[in-house]
């Protein structure tokens, strides 16, 4: 009974993983852009930590990954993510390599 007790009371408390990107889209809103947002976290039970990548986004598309984060489980502190110097860099390779589908994106969204 008593471990059945500990894991409810660990499920209570837990982030999903709603919560857990809306945490990581609040940081890099404020520290890094509005053109990067949280992709979908993965749950790692062992750590009691979700992994989250962080995506370059424009208006009806995601350009790719530029990096990861990793957010407790039980607090939802962000406790690590990848280096934003070289998450901008990414980006702007990104940018680079995809640069005809960003401008149709940019393009479709301000005929929609």
């Amino acid at each position: 009974m008593r471990r059945q007790r500990s894991i409810r009371s660990f499920a209570k408390t837990a982030l999903n993983a709603s919560q857990a990107r809306a945490r990581l889209n609040r940081f890099l809103l404020s520290e890094v852009g509005s053109q990067f947002c949280a992709g979908e976290p993965d749950l790692d039970v062992t750590r009691e930590k979700w992994s989250v990548p962080i995506l370059l986004v424009t208006p009806g598309f995601v350009v790719g990954k530029v990096g990861a984060a990793s957010i407790n489980l039980s607090t939802g502190d962000l406790e690590g993510h990848s280096d934003i110097e070289k998450m901008l860099l990414a980006a702007d390779e990104l940018r680079k390599r995809h640069h005809a589908a960003i401008k149709a994106a940019f393009l479709g969204a301000r005929e929609g």
